[in-house]
């Protein structure tokens, strides 16, 4: 006779099963594995690079200087450099660089703007770099920007380039009229160079929003060239 010994599930000769996940429970990124997340990245990384070192303009933001040209003003005697995303405007409003963001109308919004500090502006009458800097703000804030309101986040620094030394001042404008918060805007000035040969150099923006701050123009300042 034959007896067949039964062996409840605690008994040491049933094999260990191993936990099996149940695919219905999956969620759709982990049906995929890890790799689709890392395929994806890497082939984003290949794109940027591919349309960096076709259009930089395309890709890179319009605070960027990487890649930009230099524009010799033969009028004032000095190359500066000229963003990515910007170009120079023919015919300044004021000085004689006027450079302005590409695709902009014209308007008086966001551009810098660069000259020698010659007589006839209120500024060249002032030896301190720093007030004249704040005489040289006031003009364009008033003529060029024509924006009115009260200062707020002044902010000075020192610049030097291959003309010279100097000081910058920066504020925002914060409009008069309440209804009118989101516009105003920034401006900022330099006043650079030795003994009497100085130059200048302007950035104004209407708007508060999206825009290059001030350590960003400090940039173009200290790259600032002598022609020759």
């Amino acid at each position: 006779m034959l007896v067949f010994a039964l062996m409840g599930p605690d008994s040491d000769d049933v094999p260990d099963v191993p936990d099996v996940p149940d695919a219905n429970r999956l969620t759709p990124e982990e049906r995929r594995g890890p790799r689709t997340l890392q395929v994806a990245l890497f082939l984003l990384a290949a794109l940027l690079l591919v349309s960096v070192a076709t259009n930089p303009a395309a890709v890179l933001p319009r605070d960027s200087t990487l890649a930009g040209d230099h524009h010799l003003d033969e009028e004032s005697g000095l190359e500066i450099a000229v963003p990515v995303g910007w170009r120079v405007k023919s015919g300044p409003d004021f000085g004689s660089v006027e450079m302005v963001p590409t695709g902009s109308s014209g308007s008086h919004g966001t551009r810098i703007l660069a000259g020698r500090l010659e007589p006839g502006n209120a500024a060249a009458a002032i030896d301190d770099d720093r007030q004249a800097a704040i005489t040289l703000a006031e003009t364009v804030q008033q003529y060029v920007l024509q924006v009115d309101g009260t200062r707020d986040e002044q902010r000075t620094a020192e610049v030097r380039n291959e003309a010279g030394g100097g000081r910058s001042i920066s504020y925002i404008v914060v409009p008069s009229v309440l209804h009118q918060e989101d516009e105003g805007g920034l401006v900022y000035t330099a006043v650079f160079g030795e003994g009497d040969e100085r130059w200048w150099l302007a950035y104004l923006t209407d708007t508060q929003r999206s825009a290059p701050g001030s350590p960003w123009v400090d940039r173009i300042v200290n790259d600032i060239r002598l022609a020759g």
